[in-house]
């Protein structure tokens, strides 16, 4: 168990910056409407969170690529190692209410934007309601 720990502790502190990266990178393409960023520098990194310079092959691309897959096979297996540990050491009940919520809310989310847009309920603002259209005799 305590190589478990040390395994996850471990991988987690090699490959965190580069997942802090990737999900600040991440958050900045979410939040941006227009899809281009605003700085040099922001655009320099949305290039590695989407490798289109990897693909380009001007960067170190092969060593990049592999640190990316082992980096991606590391976050999977902490995780796993994460949850192992949750069921291990915290409150069953509560790891398992995480779980749950981790998939159920996700599902909602997508099937609520599946729902086509006449079943959905839509609040206009007063100032914004439509004219009523008078009939004249």
């Amino acid at each position: 168990m305590k190589l478990l720990r040390t395994l996850h502790l471990y991988l987690g502190c090699i490959y965190a910056p580069m997942l802090i990266l990737f999900a600040i990178t991440g958050l900045f393409q979410t939040l941006t409407p227009s899809g281009v960023p605003h700085s040099h520098l922001l655009a320099w990194l949305w290039t590695i969170h989407t490798g289109h310079s990897l693909k380009a092959g001007t960067w170190s691309s092969v060593y990049m690529r592999w640190f990316v897959i082992t980096m991606a096979i590391s976050l999977i297996f902490t995780i796993l190692l994460g949850i192992f540990m949750a069921f291990k050491f915290g409150h069953k009940r509560t790891a398992i209410g995480c779980l749950l919520g981790g998939i159920i809310i996700p599902v909602l989310l997508v099937l609520i934007a599946l729902l086509p847009r006449t079943s959905r309920v839509i609040a206009v603002p007063l100032s914004q309601t439509p004219p009523t259209t008078q009939t004249t005799q």
